[in-house]
Order: structure tokens, then C-alpha cells, then sequence
């Protein structure tokens, strides 16, 4: 897991040191024209890897706890309520 989580860290770092300031803000503005669906694809991953860890038999409480949140948004999540980063 850590290291897909790195990987997206080191492609934002790999943005940022792109020399030319033109060059730089354009991939910088492709990206965030992108983001809105790059966003909800994340959310969608998110609530199916909720979904199924709830089937596999964790507990909302415990799945929070994991992905640094409560159980109750742990539930939320899976119901699709909510799509933010928490």
C-alpha cells in the first residue's frame, strides 16, 4: 500500500520540479482539469475497498480506525454519503 501511495507523492514532487515555470503550469493545469474525475474514481476505489473489507467481516469501528477516520464514516463511505477525503 505504501508504496502506490508514495508513487502518486513522487509524481506530484516530479511536477514540481519541472524547471520551466510555463512548462510546470501547464502539467500542473492538465492535472487539476482532470481532477474531478480523478476524484470520484479515488472516492469509488475507497468505498469498494470499504465495502469489501466489511464483507470480509471488519466492523465499520475497525475499517475506521485503519484509514484514520470513525466507524461512522467508515459506514458513511461504504453508503456513498460521503466522497470527501476524510
Amino acid at each position: 500500500m505504501a508504496n502506490e501511495v508514495e508513487a502518486v507523492r513522487a509524481a506530484l514532487r516530479a511536477l514540481e520540479a519541472i524547471p520551466d515555470a510555463v512548462d510546470r503550469a501547464a502539467a500542473c493545469s492538465e492535472l487539476l482539469r482532470e481532477w474531478p474525475e480523478l476524484h470520484r474514481m479515488l472516492a469509488d476505489v475507497r468505498q469498494q475497498a470499504v465495502i469489501t473489507a466489511k464483507a470480509q467481516g471488519h466492523t465499520y469501528r475497525a475499517i475506521g480506525e485503519r484509514i484514520g477516520t470513525t466507524g461512522e464514516t467508515a459506514g458513511q463511505i461504504a453508503a456513498g454519503k460521503n466522497r470527501s477525503s476524510s
